[in-house]
C-alpha cells in the first residue's frame, strides 16, 4: 500500500497505544482535514477528541460492522492478524495494514537493516545503532524497541539518514510487505502462541522478513531451528560460524583471524557474545571495518531490564532481567551469572512454552532457591519437582511476595535474579513495568528489613 492510496480512503486506526497514536499523528500530518475513526476497547482521552473535531470513536466490538464505512484499517501490532473480526473485515473488502507497512512505503534515503529474533533483538539493534553512530554515521533506531517507525520520520536526521536500524517483532513481520536492504534473524524459540495460534505459525511469521530471496540475510549458525528452516536460503551470511564472525576461548574471531578479546566487551553471557557477532556481521556486510566496529562496541552499556545489575541492596545483589520472556532467555541469564548462591524469581503469562530444559539447568546448577509466581509458576514448579530439584522451592502470588521470600531465603552476598522466562501481560502492562516494580519491591523490602 502506497501513501497515495490513502488519499481518498476512509481510514480507521485500531489500537490506541504507542503505535496507534503514532499512526494518528502521522495521518493527521498528511491529511489535516480527513475524518478518521479511532477504534479501541475503551475511548481515547477526552482531550484528544475535544481538540480534533474530525475524529470518531468506535468500540472494538463494533469494528466488524463498519465494512461499508471504511476502506482501510491501520492495526496496532498487538492485535492478532488471525482474529475473526479481521477476516470479516477483509471479506467486506476492507484492507488491513500496519504502521510498519506504511513506513516501508515512504520515500526515504539510506539503507534499512531489519532485525528480528525470539531473543536478543533489542540488544543487537541497540548495539548496532551505537556502533554506527560511534563510527560517525547517521543512523536512526526504531520499531519494536519503543520508538514507532512513523515517529522516526520527524527526527532531524531523517532526511539524510545513512542507516535505519529496525527491531521488528513477529507481530510486525507477519504481514510485512516492505523489503529491507538487509534482513537479520537472530534465533527461533517457541513464543507468542496466543497471537499466532501455533508455534509453527509463529516461526513462519517471523521468517516472513526473509521471504524475498533477493534480500541479503544474516543468520545465526548456532540456532538449530534457523538451520532447519533456512539452510537452503540464497544470499546468506552466517554469523556464529567457524568461517565467519564467532567467539571462542575468550576471543572474537573472523574465521581464523583474531579481532580482539571478548572479556573487554561489557555485556556478560554467551548470548550477548552471539549478539555482538550479529551486530559486527552487519557492519561487515555494510562494508565497515570489523575491528573498528568491535572497538566501538566496547563502550556499549546495554539496556534497562536486560540482565541489568541493580547493585547491592541490603545483603544481596539484585539483577533485573524482566525482558527474559522465554525459557531460553532465562537459561542464558543463568549461564551468564553462573552463581550457585542465587535465588531465581520466575513466572508470567502462559504461552505454552516448554520449561523442562530450564528446570534441568536449574537442577544441574544446584541453584540455591527458586520462587515461582503468576500463570506459569505452577508449571515451572512442577517441572522442578519432576527433575528432583533439591534447592529451596516455593510458589507465591505476587512479585512483592517473591522479593520478600527471596531476601529471606538467599544467603548473604548472594544474588536475587528476576528472569521470568515468560511474558508479563498476565499481571503487568509490559516487561518494563514488571522490571520497574521489581526494583521498587526490592527497595521497599530492604527498607522494611533494615
Amino acid at each position: 500500500m502506497t501513501i497515495s492510496e490513502l488519499d481518498k480512503a476512509r481510514i480507521a486506526i485500531w489500537g490506541l497505544g504507542r503505535e496507534g497514536m503514532s499512526a494518528y499523528r502521522f495521518l493527521r500530518r498528511c491529511y489535516p482535514a480527513k475524518r478518521l475513526i479511532l477504534v479501541d476497547r475503551s475511548p481515547p482521552k477526552a482531550a484528544l477528541m475535544a481538540t480534533d473535531s474530525r475524529l470518531d470513536f468506535v468500540p472494538e466490538e463494533k469494528l466488524s460492522t463498519l465494512g461499508d464505512q471504511i476502506d482501510v484499517v491501520i492495526k496496532s501490532p498487538g492485535i492478532s492478524l488471525y482474529r475473526d473480526d479481521i477476516a470479516q473485515l477483509e471479506r467486506q473488502g476492507v484492507r488491513v495494514s500496519s504502521c510498519t507497512n506504511l513506513w516501508f512505503a515512504l520515500d526515504k534515503p539510506g539503507k534499512i537493516i531489519a532485525i528480528t529474533g525470539s531473543n536478543g533483538k533489542s540488544t543487537t539493534s541497540s548495539l548496532l545503532h551505537h556502533i554506527l553512530c560511534t563510527l560517525g554515521h547517521k543512523a536512526l533506531l526504531g520499531g519494536n524497541i519503543g520508538r514507532p517507525l512513523l515517529d522516526l520520520m520527524e527526527e532531524p536526521d531523517a532526511r539524510d539518514a545513512e542507516y535505519w536500524v529496525l527491531e521488528l517483532s513477529s507481530y510486525q513481520t507477519a504481514d510485512l510487505k516492505g523489503r529491507p536492504d538487509l534482513a537479520v534473524l537472530l534465533n527461533l524459540f517457541p513464543e507468542h502462541i496466543q497471537w499466532h495460534g501455533t508455534h509453527e505459525t509463529y516461526y513462519r511469521d517471523k521468517m516472513n522478513l526473509l521471504r524475498d530471496d533477493t534480500v541479503p540475510a544474516l543468520l545465526n549458525h548456532k540456532d538449530a531451528l534457523t538451520r532447519r528452516y533456512l539452510a537452503e536460503r540464497k544470499r546468506v551470511t552466517w554469523f556464529n560460524h567457524p568461517e565467519g564472525l564467532h567467539c571462542r576461548s575468550g576471543q572474537l574471531y573472523h574465521g581464523d583471524r583474531i579481532l580482539g578479546e571478548t572479556d573487554s566487551f561489557p555485556l556478560s553471557g554467551a548470548h550477548n557474545r552471539e549478539n555482538l557477532c550479529a551486530a559486527l556481521a552487519v557492519c561487515e556486510v555494510l562494508g565497515l571495518d570489523p575491528k573498528a566496529a568491535f572497538r566501538a562496541a566496547l563502550d556499549f552499556r546495554g539496556l534497562p531490564h536486560r540482565l541489568e545489575p541493580l547493585g547491592r541492596l541490603g545483603r544481596h545483589y539484585f539483577y533485573n532481567d524482566s525482558i527474559a520472556t522465554t525459557p531460553e532467555a532465562t537459561m542464558a541469564a543463568l549461564n551468564a551469572l553462573d552463581r550457585p548462591d542465587m535465588c531465581l524469581i520466575a513466572g508470567g503469562q502462559d504461552r505454552q512454552q516448554d520449561y523442562r530444559h530450564l528446570a534441568r539447568l536449574i537442577t544441574e546448577r544446584n541453584l540455591h532457591a527458586v520462587i515461582t509466581v503468576y500463570e506459569t509458576g505452577d508449571r515451572l514448579y512442577d517441572c522442578l519437582k519432576t527433575q528432583k530439584y533439591h534447592g529451596k522451592l516455593e510458589k507465591v502470588l505476587s512479585l512483592e511476595q517473591a522479593v520478600r521470600r527471596a531476601v529471606e531465603l538467599t544467603p548473604a552476598e548472594g544474588v536475587i535474579l528476576l528472569s521470568p522466562a515468560a511474558p508479563s501481560y498476565d499481571a503487568f502492562r509490559n516487561y518494563e513495568q514488571r522490571g520497574d516494580m521489581f526494583r521498587e519491591a526490592a527497595k521497599n523490602v530492604i527498607g522494611k528489613t533494615h
